[in-house]
């Protein structure tokens, strides 16, 4: 289960694309943040595995508070038998050496936001005063890469640089970061979607993904390696799909809970909102979210490749066609194109040792989860 903490929505960027909404000077208090760390432990089902994310705005403009609730998520770990991950994820523009080393202590999941070179960068992550960020962002990974083991990175794309995404995609490799995330843009319009320009550019970042594993450099980019675990486990499972106001919550600074961190917004929605964390889940409104889960275009089950497709993200659906139940036409052209571009790395590498490892590591981790989980639950006599 996985729930998101919104520390603030204030940020020092202004990046058009930014699904948190007006950069406002609203934060989260000290109380109303162990209230939901407390819902969100109250929700977990024994032994199951619980994340916290930190997020905004720009979650680090409240590195005290973040402080503060680490050490009571710690204390309360002690208490229960959760498996418990932590991470933030940042713009990186306020990455200190004191930071860093707390992060490394604390063992929390780093994701610096980063979209490319400069002239990819610049065009959309601005300071308030309209300065581009890269420059500030490139000398806060360097310190990272020196305090943090793994970093891993977040770039948004859009129409104005798709054509251009085998080119962002080899910077961050050569920048030693990793993973790698590349998501869409998904608040744009994406007209006339150009399904040719989609093949075109996925299938560089595979040829170039191949590239690495033939040079003996091993990358894990999520434009393939997502599709190809699918494949490995013959399609997703239940447990893999969206699970918004389930297994997935997002916690505004106020204390409004929802289904999704995307979902936050301004928090100004009534649509999405679940409840409070002061005075807990609004039951009709949880019902009303849940039955606008899943995906309920026809079509899509009809399709050859829906057992591989992402097309059931509440979230995504929702901020491209209004309706969370609704893929787009460009999800459906992107999904079509990264399974593609995805099959043909893996029937390239198949036979190569490093990238069999890499993915053999993948497995292995997660049939260990489930082993443990099922262990524990025998020791517990929850057994059925």
């Amino acid at each position: 289960m996985k729930a998101t903490l919104s520390l603030t929505h204030n940020c020092n960027l202004n990046c058009p694309y930014c699904y948190s909404g007006k950069k406002l000077k609203k934060n989260m208090s000290f109380a109303t943040g162990k209230k939901a760390i407390d819902f969100a432990m109250g929700m977990a089902k024994p032994h199951e595995r619980l994340e916290f994310g930190f997020f905004g705005g720009e979650p680090l403009l409240q590195f005290d508070l973040l402080r503060k609730l680490v050490a009571y998520i710690r204390q309360r770990e002690k208490m229960r038998f959760n498996p418990i991950d932590l991470n933030i994820t940042t713009n990186g523009t306020l990455l200190t050496p004191d930071i860093l080393e707390y992060i490394r202590q604390e063992k929390i999941g780093l994701c610096i936001s980063i979209d490319g070179p400069r002239e990819v960068h610049d065009l959309n992550r601005k300071f308030n005063n309209g300065v581009g960020s890269f420059e500030t962002v490139i000398e806060k990974i360097e310190l990272a890469k020196s305090s943090v083991h793994k970093i891993q990175v977040n770039a948004v794309y859009d129409q104005d640089n798709i054509n251009t995404l085998a080119e962002t995609v080899k910077f961050l490799i050569e920048l030693g970061i990793g993973p790698i995330h590349v998501n869409p843009n998904i608040s744009t319009a994406w007209d006339n979607v150009n399904f040719e320009l989609l093949e075109k550019s996925y299938k560089a970042v595979a040829d170039l993904y191949i590239d690495n594993y033939r040079n003996g450099r091993e990358v894990a980019i999520n434009l393939i390696d997502n599709k190809i675990i699918v494949f490995l486990k013959k399609g997703y499972d239940l447990s893999d799909r969206c699970g918004m106001g389930e297994t997935e919550w997002g916690i505004a600074s106020s204390g409004n809970i929802y289904p999704c961190e995307r979902f936050i917004g301004g928090d100004d929605s009534n649509e999405f909102c679940l409840g409070n964390v002061d005075t807990g889940l609004d039951g009709t409104r949880r019902c009303s979210v849940l039955k606008r889960r899943g995906n309920h275009n026809a079509e899509c089950a009809t399709c050859s490749l829906q057992r591989y497709c992402m097309n059931w993200c509440g979230c995504t659906n929702f901020f491209m066609t209004g309706d969370p139940r609704l893929p787009s036409i460009f999800l459906c052209l992107s999904e079509k194109a990264s399974i593609k571009a995805a099959n043909h790395v893996l029937n390239t590498l198949k036979e190569e040792k490093l990238f069999l490892d890499h993915f053999f590591r993948y497995l292995v981790k997660g049939r260990q989860c489930l082993e443990n989980n099922a262990d524990k639950e025998k020791v517990n006599g929850r057994e059925n």
